[in-house]
């Protein structure tokens, strides 16, 4: 990174949150058309994997947005949807091969083990490389498991009743704001601590 980066870092914390929570919507308009299509087309009504499809397509093309101002490419995108998607896939495997596996305890831990990856993927896109760069992998694993303890998940359970699933539509930008505010708290401190910001 040179400073160009420098002069970008004052304005990424507020540029990233809000990415991030817009990014969350379009993640979730995102699994919504996932969910329908995994009915219609698959016959899989309990299945996950639209979910962390849906999640990390939706806030990985938004952050991906900000990301730019750190000269850091659409990879960091891709890690979103790839470090997302694959551990729903493997939790509907598991849920395949074993049906008494509890729906939501596999979804949190789908989502943790999911921040964890989209973590690792892309503590290497932040350069230059320092120890410091290790924060971001927890930080991404935080981010993801409190989001994901917001209704907006736990509102594809079947048998959510009206009240329930109005306290849902309204807690649907939560988890973006959380995920944003973890994430862009922690990339700030990294940057602010890189070598450029000296």
């Amino acid at each position: 990174m040179n400073s160009a980066v420098g002069e970008a870092i004052p304005h990424v914390f507020r540029r990233w949150v809000f990415a991030t929570s817009w990014g969350w919507l379009l993640g979730f308009a995102f699994l919504m058309l996932g969910a329908v299509a995994a009915d219609l087309l698959l016959g899989a009504e309990r299945a996950q994997f639209y979910l962390g499809l849906g999640m990390g397509a939706g806030t990985g093309y938004a952050q991906v947005r900000v990301t730019r101002l750190l000269q850091i490419g659409n990879a960091w995108g891709w890690a979103s949807v790839v470090g997302m998607a694959a551990p729903f896939v493997a939790s509907d495997i598991l849920r395949a091969l074993w049906p008494g596996l509890p729906y939501m305890y596999s979804l949190w831990v789908s989502a943790a083990c999911g921040g964890l990856l989209v973590g690792l993927l892309q503590r290497p896109m932040l350069r230059p490389p320092a120890l410091r760069s290790n924060w971001w992998v927890p930080a991404s694993m935080a981010g993801w498991m409190l989001a994901a303890t917001t209704p907006l998940l736990y509102g594809t359970r079947p048998g959510v009743g009206v009240g329930g699933a109005l306290i849902n539509v309204i807690a649907i930008p939560l988890g973006g704001l959380i995920l944003g505010v973890v994430t862009g708290g922690t990339l700030v401190w990294l940057l602010r601590r890189a070598p450029h910001a000296a």
